[in-house]
């Protein structure tokens, strides 16, 4: 065990748990950690934060460590390091850390369903969970329609709700059906998240849409992959197939899920990029020069970006845009 360290971690969702996550799990497999609560004005050593806030923007002297799950693309500009799904190559500074190992990437390997019961390819047809219908590639929706015209769907979220009400806990709901529409909110390299991972845990075969290198995470052979069909009638007439052939079913439910010790490997990995944050203790986003710039900038327009009304207005402002645009495509054909 080396020296200690301080820690904070801000700009987070609310669920996350400030005293026991991956990142403390990782650091504390080397290091002594203090925590300092994120309601504290303490400055820490190594400042962690996410897409959730501004409030990074009041810290200058600690490292500051960027997190993001979701689609977007790390500012290099405000951080002096970053965790992110992209298969990023910049140096000792950015490592990829997929936003399923935040989840229960390790019942994988504990799995509380089994695989063995012939009954499985009896259970009803398919689940599928979303709340995003508007911020996402529209190619969900066309995906999910496709399907829905060859049997019904069961919706377990807040859209399309036919089941009650959205459920209280996903992978029980999603393990009483034979298929789980996995469809990540866009399609973007090396973003591969929960959603392949949940119908992967609770033993059903996913119907992914997302990432084109989905399969260097997990298995290809344990889901669905429908950027591997060159049109969607393809993949619902190979869907039919798989549907109505209990043997071919069962041998895509029981393939291995993982294609390598892929929680440790992960883990590892955090634990070694974070050391040399520790030990090095570089700041590779400094306060001077156009750096500097950029954050007077962000610091300046920060009001503007904590303003709920005026950010409610911008997303307002970009669906009337989308919808224009939509309408103008209709109306020209096309063409163009």
């Amino acid at each position: 065990m080396h020296g200690a360290v301080t820690v904070k971690f801000v700009d987070f969702w609310d669920c996350f748990d400030e005293n026991d996550n991956k990142f403390l799990s990782a650091l504390r497999s080397r290091y002594g950690v203090e925590v300092i609560p994120a309601s504290s004005d303490e400055e820490p050593e190594i400042l962690f934060y996410s897409r959730n806030g501004q409030k990074h923007l009041d810290y200058d002297s600690a490292i500051k460590v960027y997190y993001t799950g979701e689609n977007d693309v790390p500012d290099f500009n405000e951080c002096d390091y970053a965790i992110s799904f992209h298969r990023l190559d910049f140096g000792k500074r950015h490592l990829r850390y997929p936003l399923y190992m935040m989840y229960e990437i390790d019942e994988l390997k504990r799995p509380r369903y089994g695989v063995e019961d012939e009954g499985l390819a009896e259970r009803p047809f398919c689940s599928f969970l979303m709340r995003n219908d508007w911020n996402c590639d529209p190619r969900r929706v066309e995906i999910v329609d496709a399907v829905e015209a060859y049997r019904p769907i069961a919706y377990g979220g807040p859209w399309r709700n036919n089941v009650g009400g959205p459920v209280d806990e996903k992978i029980p709901f999603i393990s009483g059906y034979k298929f789980n529409l996995a469809l990540e909110n866009s399609r973007v390299e090396g973003y591969v998240t929960e959603k392949l991972l949940e119908p992967l845990v609770a033993s059903t075969v996913p119907l992914y849409w997302g990432a084109p290198d989905a399969g260097m995470d997990f298995n290809p052979e344990a889901f669905v992959n429908i950027a591997d069909y060159n049109s969607m009638d393809n993949f619902i007439a190979d869907l039919k197939r798989i549907d109505n052939d209990n043997d071919s079913y069962m041998k895509i439910l029981r393939a291995p899920k993982l294609l390598s010790d892929c929680e440790t490997d992960f883990d590892d990995r955090l634990a070694g990029f974070l050391s040399v944050i520790v030990e090095e203790r570089c700041r590779y986003a400094p306060r001077y020069g156009e750096a500097g710039d950029y954050h007077r900038r962000r610091v300046l327009l920060r009001p503007f970006g904590e303003n709920r009304n005026l950010m409610r207005m911008a997303k307002l402002v970009s669906l009337c845009a989308r919808g224009f645009s939509a309408f103008r495509g209709k109306k020209g054909g096309g063409a163009g």
